[in-house]
């Protein structure tokens, strides 16, 4: 019995070093006192306020240029403002609302950057929602302001 019940023991042990950690609040704790978190978290804030808003100019005004967006393909570089397709439209076809942010981990910073991955769901008007993305975010410091230099989301 003991020599089944200590290697038993043992194993348990080793896989509980292995055991999946918080890593979120690990990230979180880590970045907090990152000069570029608040600026960058505050991009993404007012990212979204204009995107709900359904105001591109408030909402590219949010970027840097050249802004390079990577979902479906073909890519887009944007390379300055109102070079976007009918965004709001499209989404109006769906049925879509408004946007929030679920998730938004800090998981790279330093004093003019920041890479956020994010989890964000599309809300009909009744608020009921109807479809769940994820994505990373690239926010830097950049010709005097934050703003979002690229993005990858699973959005189409």
């Amino acid at each position: 019995m003991t020599r089944v019940l200590l290697p038993s023991l043992a194993a348990l042990l080793m896989l509980t070093n292995c055991a999946p950690k918080d890593a979120h609040a690990a990230e979180a704790n880590h970045f907090a006192s990152c000069a570029g978190a608040r600026p960058a978290i505050e991009v993404m804030d007012r990212c979204i306020a204009a995107f709900n808003a359904k105001d591109m100019p408030a909402l590219e005004k949010t970027f840097h240029f050249p802004h390079l967006r990577i979902a479906s393909y073909p890519l887009q570089i944007l390379t300055g403002p109102g070079q976007q397709d009918d965004v709001f439209g499209h989404l109006g076809e769906e049925g879509w609302a408004r946007s929030r942010w679920d998730d938004r981990t800090i998981i790279q910073c330093s004093k003019d950057k920041a890479h956020i991955t994010a989890s964000f769901a599309r809300l009909h008007a009744n608020g009921e929602e109807y479809a769940k993305y994820g994505g990373l975010y690239i926010i830097e410091l950049r010709d005097g302001f934050w703003g979002i230099t690229a993005r990858s989301t699973f959005a189409p």
